[in-house]
């Protein structure tokens, strides 16, 4: 080997291995030292900061700063995974690339500010290819907060810069106001493109208002941005916290191959356009409260979901295509004038091989406003209620005819079909129509694997899909 040649091999090694990377441990009564490596700039690629067993209490507000690669990120773990426990006021804010968060039980702590776990140190200082995975957040509640509307607002993940992604992780137990999870969608600059997947959104009782979803992707304020962000093979298990669990409010997301399990709320396109919603199941099991999937605004395309024994009517049915109140904004000059927290008209949307099982309704022209849907496709559906008579209700026969039924088939009581051209009454095969509830994601696949009050739920969960 020439000296070129020799020198090349060495530069190359210099920067494939991190021969350099340090694990930093720490205890609980370490919290001090802790917080100044976190943010002092000097972790490298490959670094860890790995955290003894206890409980690190009130660690306040913190940068967690640097630059991994993505073979080498730099992480923050337990050392036994989920008996590292942060307790008490928290606010963690990941500023560079590829930083990590695993292992980690958030127990009992509360955002010190507006979001416990946040994205980005403030906006020209975002996070990108960071990661959270195999963690769990249950019951961190500010006490200040109370858990009633009025009583203040606190996020546990703010999602922000591009490219990051949340999985394998357990939340349960959110009272206070606010989001698990909100993605936030700025104008300019590289779009979002979040992952959000294999986690399980356990218990959230319900709330009483506004501002208790799951998971917001954008806000009415950046609806007509694009975020393109995936959320994928997750579980909502009994999230009961508002009438939306999984609320999109902007545009180019796609939302698919999760499952809903009695949980009273729905799949929402709140805002935003050309959202994709595939392959979904969402399980009632005629539980009061419960939705479906509702549709407005525009360039939607909603195929191959499964809902079954959902009984929610009107703005809660198995699936609703609304109506809209305000054109679509045209320009961001336009946008205060369209108002942005209202509805834009439903366009353009293609609904088609999704099922419908034992649903009280499916509902056409819900809500108000006199802005019909335009060029709107409901074609090769399934709809199996053979205890009921026709469930499809034309809440405003203004939809006609902005949206063209194609094809679909339904097997309602007495053999009667709908009186609308597009339905054909037929006998289903009802194993094989119940199938498709397996097209969603495992449970087993799903959570950290290590906390405990996951496994009577994916129990549950997977006797349910191999039925």
């Amino acid at each position: 080997m020439n000296k070129k040649s020799f020198a090349s091999t060495i530069i190359a090694v210099i920067f494939v291995c991190p021969v350099l990377a340090v694990t930093h441990t720490f205890t609980p009564t370490d919290i001090g030292s802790l917080k100044i490596k976190m943010s002092d700039g000097s972790l490298q690629p490959g670094d860890t900061l790995l955290l003894q067993d206890g409980t690190y209490s009130h660690l306040g507000k913190v940068s967690f700063t640097g630059n991994g690669t993505a073979d080498y990120p730099i992480i923050l773990k337990a050392a036994n995974t989920g008996k590292a426990i942060i307790s008490g006021t928290t606010e963690i804010r990941m500023t560079g690339s590829y930083l990590q968060l695993e292992g980690l039980y958030f127990h009992k702590a509360w955002a010190s500010d507006f979001e416990m776990i946040e994205f980005q140190l403030d906006k020209e200082h975002p996070a990108t290819h960071c990661r959270i995975t195999q963690c769990a957040i249950d019951d961190c509640n500010d006490p200040a907060k109370g858990e009633k509307p009025g009583g203040g607002t606190e996020n546990w993940i703010g999602l922000h810069g591009n490219n990051n992604r949340i999985d394998h992780c357990y939340f349960a137990n959110k009272r206070a106001r606010g989001l698990v999870i909100q993605i936030t969608v700025e104008d300019g600059g590289d779009h979002n493109h979040h992952q959000i997947d294999h986690n399980i959104f356990g218990y959230r009782k319900p709330f009483g208002g506004n501002g208790a979803e799951i998971i917001r992707v954008g806000n009415s304020w950046s609806s007509q941005l694009p975020s393109y962000s995936i959320i994928e093979e997750n579980i909502f298990y009994h999230c009961d916290g508002e009438n939306e669990i999984i609320s999109v409010k902007s545009g180019f997301n796609t939302v698919r191959r999760n499952l809903f399990y009695e949980s009273r709320g729905g799949l929402v396109c709140r805002h935003g356009h050309n959202n994709i919603i595939d392959s979904n199941v969402i399980i009632g099991n005629q539980l009061p409260g419960t939705s479906g999937i509702r549709i407005i605004n525009q360039g939607h395309t909603v195929s191959n979901n499964y809902v079954e024994g959902v009984t929610g009517k009107g703005s809660s049915a198995a699936f609703i295509l609304r109506m809209g109140v305000y054109e679509r904004p045209s320009a961001p000059e336009d946008y205060e004038d369209e108002k942005l927290k209202s509805y834009h008209r439903a366009a353009n949307i293609d609904i088609a091989f999704n099922t419908f099982v034992d649903c009280a309704e499916l509902n056409f022209g819900d809500g108000q406003g006199d802005k019909e849907p335009q060029n709107v496709r409901f074609a090769h559906n399934r709809i199996y209620s053979p205890n009921t008579f026709p469930n499809i209700k034309i809440n405003n026969p203004a939809i006609f005819p902005g949206t063209t039924f194609v094809d679909n088939l339904c097997q309602f009581k007495s053999k009667e079909s709908p009186a609308i051209k597009g339905f054909q009454s037929i006998t289903f095969n009802k194993e094989q129509i119940k199938a498709q509830r397996r097209q969603a994601v495992s449970p087993a696949d799903c959570g950290t694997t290590w906390h405990s009050a996951e496994l009577n739920e994916i129990d549950i969960l997977t006797g349910l899909m191999q039925q």
